[in-house]
């Protein structure tokens, strides 16, 4: 493949991983409104219990086949923005594209290589050479600590009341509901606030490495 040819995959991959990842946090911000407003004016009324089952079912359903996707097009959008690294003889980077991509799936890896990959990915491809590879980006910082925040905070909202069902009661976490709400509330926000992040961050690396005139010249 062709440098061209691998920008030109670069910027498909791009659009196709930002819009996916906007879509579902979208989504997610929906679905939570709808059971913030249900909580808020909650009625004991059988049909409007039913219509908000069914939309909260029907999004969960859709921002999982969104998320399953993303899933698929983020790692793909790096294994292209590494390959084009290495397309153009770039020198001193750390980690190769396969290892770049896959490491979102792997126990342990990936809660720190990812970020790492991203922030190295993100400074070489803005024209830093290997000795600043690893100074701080803003926005890939942030998309990160918004990632593993919102999803601790999440997933520790999502287990309080399985633990209790699991438990028989035996072991149950318990605050007013005014918390509960304000918790996951927390953990949407920062989870959309990753996406957002996201995106910048896909954008400006796309960006970057389309930009260049004489790529070979300018990452020799």
């Amino acid at each position: 493949m062709t440098i061209n040819e691998g920008l030109a995959s670069l910027a498909v991959r791009a659009k196709l991983a930002q819009w996916l990842v906007a879509a579902a946090a979208a989504l997610l911000a929906l679905t939570v409104l709808v059971q913030l407003a249900y909580t808020m004016f909650m009625t004991s009324a059988t049909p409007t219990i039913t219509l908000v089952l069914t939309s909260l079912g029907v999004l969960a359903l859709l921002r999982v086949l969104l998320v399953l996707a993303a899933v698929i097009a983020v790692p793909l959008w790096v294994y292209r923005a590494w390959a084009n690294l290495q397309l153009i003889g770039l020198s001193g980077l750390r980690h190769s594209p396969t290892w770049a991509a896959l490491s979102f799936f792997v126990p342990i890896a990936n809660l720190f290589v990812p970020f790492l990959a991203m922030r190295e990915l993100y400074n070489r491809s803005l024209g830093e050479n290997e000795d600043h590879a690893d100074e701080s980006a803003a926005d890939v910082t942030s998309w990160w600590a918004c990632y593993i925040g919102g999803g601790c905070v999440s997933t520790f909202t999502a287990l309080v009341p399985l633990l209790a069902l699991l438990t028989g009661g035996a072991l149950m976490i318990t605050a007013p509901i005014f918390i509960q709400l304000l918790m996951a509330l927390f953990g949407t926000t920062l989870i959309i606030a990753a996406a957002w992040f996201l995106w910048r961050v896909i954008g400006a690396i796309t960006a970057a490495q389309r930009s260049f005139a004489g790529i070979a010249e300018t990452f020799a």
